[in-house]
């Protein structure tokens, strides 16, 4: 799924697109435009196209691309109607591209903030970052990269009960408190880390740096 925040095809994200084969692409206003970068074709585009360049509207209309339109006054983001209409094909994953980043502060917060209404597995990505948020009694495996930096961040409450293995500073059933710090920044130690809560919703961030970061 795409919206419209700038992101860059890098090397690395276009990789790790290139996983997912069986692919329903649903794209945000602008979001087309970077779909059709990343060589999608989207499925359908939603929104009040308030935003889409008008040679991507051609390019759309050429390829039959189906066009769901609704009204700039609305009570929903372009980017929450891509997911609630993603959400229709019953996707057993949810990648979203484009909802990070860009001029506006508030639509980042704000799809970030969409993962706690959405209960299938959800990754929020752009070329450098990765976001899910997990919930008690499900944890979350990945196989790191190197280099990757790992924060773990409470969302709306505590979170009690915080396991960790494979990061270098773990946590065993301990609690991180909303609005600290001391999850920030932690760093793989193994070729997988699990990380798993026992009660409230946990935001986990890995960040891939560029060599000029270090």
């Amino acid at each position: 799924m795409f919206a419209a925040a700038p992101i860059e095809a890098n090397a690395r994200l276009r990789t790790r697109l290139s996983a997912h084969t069986h692919t329903f692409v649903v794209a945000a206003d602008r979001g087309a435009t970077t779909a059709l970068m990343f060589g999608y074709e989207p499925n359908v585009v939603i929104g009040d196209l308030d935003s889409i360049d008008a040679a991507t509207l051609r390019e759309l209309q050429q390829r039959d691309v189906p066009i769901e339109t609704y009204p700039r006054d609305k009570n929903a983001t372009d980017g929450q109607l891509a997911v609630e209409r993603a959400l229709l094909e019953h996707p057993s994953q949810l990648l979203l591209l484009g909802f990070l980043g860009g001029p506006r502060l508030d639509h980042s917060l704000a799809n970030v903030l969409l993962l706690v209404a959405v209960e299938t597995p959800t990754v929020l990505l752009d070329e450098r970052n990765e976001c899910v948020l997990i919930r008690a009694a499900a944890p979350y495996t990945w196989r790191t990269e190197p280099d990757e930096i790992v924060s773990l961040l409470p969302l709306g409450a505590d979170v009690h009960g915080v396991r960790t293995v494979g990061l270098r500073w773990p946590l065993a059933g301990e609690q991180l408190h909303l609005g600290d710090t001391r999850g920030v920044s932690n760093e793989p130690i193994a070729d997988e880390v699990i990380v798993s809560i026992e009660q409230g919703l946990l935001l986990v961030t890995r960040h891939f740096p560029l060599p000029t970061d270090h």
